[in-house]
């Protein structure tokens, strides 16, 4: 069985309009407050605001409409909706918004600056955004002057992934030209000599159709590369040359591939589908493959996982039933966990323990759930979370646990445009957007 999830949104501006109220620019105010669920009649509300007439400091808030709302401190705000038993969920402001950094002059009509794919350095100091001409903009994330930026052109088509090695320093691209490169990621010294302008360090072909997800394996000398010819390709950085390739059942295109280390306990019980053939020996150019896995999404919404220190398949389930394609993977090695996202907008949770049966599948509406990745969750009651890019410009997160999935919070700020990318960093546990806006968003890890 889907559960299905409520929405929640809030006028765009409503910080805007927060902040006239409680500068004393107008007495009084208001902005929209709407809840969704799929099934049920839509409920539109209004947070009417008004400025306390002793306390000129303090604004209140009164929901009409069948919506409550609640302040709680800087950027943090809560709203509900009984009538669609939509408990106090939390609206996630961004902290900071980055724009598109070319210049208008630079883009033409035929170049929409809608953001593919998307990264983050590991260290925070910069992320990398790849468009629809096969262009990658390199950005500091606190730069001095926002007109420093690094631009590259590794691709003739559409970047489809974007990852940066540990180092920070280098980022791995994929196209739908069938090839990857490698690409330094240089900062200008100053605003006068940006961009800097930089090609790519090394180019890895071999794939026959476009390249949809990329992974790197530890420090990065071994790298992968998924692609709807349905085939896995391992790679050597040094040399530029291809390790090995394996493909899925029947060679259905693959849209998105996860990678990570086993989790405790993964695979204990062979599940169905189970490889019988020989194992493979490892290459002398793999580096620290042996205790990796990698989980493959397809077309025809099957998922097929295989030990990379086996090469061998270690599970795989039948097509779905009507075929609706996984757009999206994520795992979770610390907690034994996978997910899958749909382009009918459905989310699947699986134990790798036990991937026979799904834990929960739940959705909000029929948008493709385009990228997901695990969070730290923000209750105590949940076992984990997943932020989640959403088609419909409505990202948000879930939290998993044992009584049932929930929405955590709404990354607010978008405006109904589709958000493609969702990333975390690990340390600060801050979570990261980017979509047909052309807009990066930054928000804090949310722990109210």
């Amino acid at each position: 069985m889907t559960i299905v999830l409520p929405i929640a949104t809030v006028q765009p501006d409503f910080e805007s309009i927060i902040s006239d109220v409680q500068e004393g620019l107008v007495p009084e105010d208001s902005f929209w407050f709407s809840s969704y669920k799929t099934g049920e009649p839509s409920v539109h509300g209004k947070v009417r605001l008004t400025l306390d007439e002793i306390d000129r400091n303090l604004v209140r808030y009164g929901g009409e409409g069948g919506v409550q709302f609640q302040h709680k401190g800087e950027r943090k705000f809560v709203g509900s909706c009984q009538a669609l038993n939509l408990q106090p969920t939390k609206f996630a402001v961004p902290k900071k918004v980055f724009s598109d950094p070319l210049p208008q002059a630079q883009k033409t009509p035929a170049v929409y600056r809608r953001i593919q794919a998307f990264d983050v350095a590991p260290d925070g100091s910069q992320f990398a955004a790849g468009y629809e001409d096969g262009s990658v903009v390199i950005v500091p994330t606190s730069p001095s002057d926002p007109s420093i930026y690094t631009t590259s052109k590794p691709h003739l088509n559409t970047i489809t992934s974007l990852n940066f090695f540990p180092s920070s320093k280098v980022i791995l691209t994929s196209s739908m030209d069938f090839s990857l490169s490698i690409i330094p990621a240089e900062h200008p010294a100053s605003a006068s000599q940006s961009p800097i302008k930089v090609n790519p360090a090394r180019t890895f072909k071999g794939h026959t159709r476009a390249v949809t997800s990329t992974g790197i394996i530890s420090r990065g000398r071994t790298i992968l590369s998924s692609s709807k010819d349905g085939t896995i390709r391992i790679w050597d950085v040094p040399s530029g040359s291809q390790i090995r390739s394996m493909g899925v059942k029947g060679y259905t295109p693959i849209l998105a591939m996860a990678t990570g280390e086993k989790g405790e306990g993964a695979y204990a019980q062979p599940p169905d589908g189970e490889d019988k053939g020989i194992p493979v020996p490892q290459d002398a150019r793999e580096v620290e493959t042996e205790d990796k896995v990698v989980f493959c999404a397809t077309y025809d919404g099957s998922i097929q996982a295989f030990d990379l220190g086996s090469k061998l398949s270690v599970f795989r389930t039948d097509p779905a039933r009507g075929s609706p394609a996984l757009q999206s993977i994520a795992y979770s090695s610390s907690s034994n966990l996978l997910a899958t996202g749909s382009v009918q907008g459905v989310v699947t949770v699986y134990d790798t323990r036990s991937l026979s049966n799904a834990l929960v599948s739940f959705t909000r509406n029929s948008a493709s759930i385009e990228d997901l990745k695990f969070v730290a969750p923000i209750s105590d009651s949940a076992q984990a979370g997943l932020a989640i890019a959403t088609e419909d410009g409505l990202p948000y997160i879930a939290g998993v646990r044992p009584e049932g999935p929930f929405v955590e919070a709404e990354l607010v700020g978008t405006d109904c445009e589709a958000v493609r990318c969702v990333r975390v960093r690990g340390d600060s546990g801050d979570v990261w957007t980017a979509g047909d806006d052309g807009v990066v968003r930054q928000y804090d890890r949310v722990v109210w």
